[in-house]
């Protein structure tokens, strides 16, 4: 399996518009999906954790993380993330999240993607950055650094 990057800048969207965290999830999951890191049964695997355990899929600051369940991961063909910025933000878990950060990995990776962007958005300021960010240049710029 060849090894590709864990963001590339097909993977990012700005400027989005969504319902419900749902949408969000399943916009995250088909830039996944277009871009070869999963198979089409871990976006089932993401709606999945969000109706189960969807406090796990906010993080903070803005920044939402749906992923899939620990099971999904036999859907992950490549380690990778999609980013998509949703300016006017999108209820979550009675959050609003700005940033939806799709996450693909395989068990072992997880981890690490986790702790990358955690990194990136610790600090509220960085994280707001990204919100209002409208380069998709700028915002690869912004997470690469981390991971």
């Amino acid at each position: 399996m060849s090894q590709k990057s864990v963001l590339i800048k097909e993977s990012i969207l700005t400027n989005k518009v969504f319902l419900d965290n749902k949408e969000a999830t399943i916009a995250a999951g088909n830039l996944l999906l277009e871009n070869g890191y999963i198979e089409k049964e871990y976006i089932d695997s993401m709606l999945e954790k969000l109706e189960t355990q969807s406090f796990a899929t906010y993080i903070g600051n803005g920044v939402a993380i749906p992923h899939g369940m620990s099971d999904g991961s036999k859907y992950v063909t490549n380690t990778g993330i999609s980013v998509i910025q949703v300016p006017e933000g999108v209820d979550w878990n009675e959050e609003k999240a700005y940033i939806v950060v799709g996450i693909a990995a395989n068990s072992d990776d997880h981890m690490n993607v986790l702790a990358s962007l955690a990194d990136a958005i610790e600090d509220l300021e960085d994280a707001k950055k990204l919100w209002s960010e409208t380069s998709v240049e700028k915002i690869y710029e912004l997470l690469s650094e981390n991971l």
